[in-house]
């Protein structure tokens, strides 16, 4: 039996070299990528939590400015042009607020790619179906425009009150969720 010359015998030393150094790099790998993805995990669950407190802080200064808008006497209202822009900024930020909602449950659906889960979906769900009624509420509030100043009074009544009470679920379902992580999230 031939064994060939040296360089053949040094050429299959440093292949079996190579192959033992890929297997362990493998076998170690999976150590380094465990962390990884769980830095990912808790990283993405911040995320989350933080864009749900921004958008409870836009519900805050939306609800605050749409009842604000709506409960302004016409006798007092001053100039009609700047009121009725005034009125289309307000639904304008509406429109952003139930988009970046609606850009919020794409948001949760992705937990999924990741691995991580909420231990109670529900409470998020509801959170956001909140967010979403209360956007509702006040797009119908907005709804007559503002220049019919003979219906303002009578949409005040109706929809002040709704506004209010809208605005208190979304504030005490968003309470439900400032827990620690290991509380909201199956690991």
């Amino acid at each position: 039996m031939e064994f060939g010359n040296t360089s053949d015998v040094i050429d299959s030393l440093c292949n079996i070299a190579m192959a033992s150094a890929a297997v362990y790099a493998a076998w170690n790998a999976k150590d380094w990528l465990s962390p990884k993805i769980n830095e990912k995990k808790f990283r993405f669950a911040d995320e989350l939590i933080g864009l749900f407190c921004k958008i409870q802080e836009d519900a805050f200064y939306l609800h605050s400015e749409a009842k604000k808008t709506i409960n302004i006497d016409p006798d007092v209202q001053g100039d009609a042009d700047k009121f009725r822009q005034l009125w289309n900024k307000i639904q304008e930020k509406n429109y952003t607020y139930r988009k970046n909602t609606i850009n919020l449950r794409t948001a949760m659906e992705r937990m999924d790619l990741w691995g991580l889960k909420a231990k109670n979906k529900d409470e998020f769900i509801n959170i956001i179906d909140a967010h979403l009624t209360l956007s509702y509420t006040i797009e119908d509030a907005l709804s007559i425009g503002a220049s019919e100043t003979r219906f303002r009074l009578q949409n005040s009544f109706e929809y002040d009150k709704q506004i209010s009470d809208k605005y208190k679920i979304v504030r005490g379902s968003h309470n439900k969720i400032m827990k620690h992580y290991n509380e909201l999230f199956v690991n």
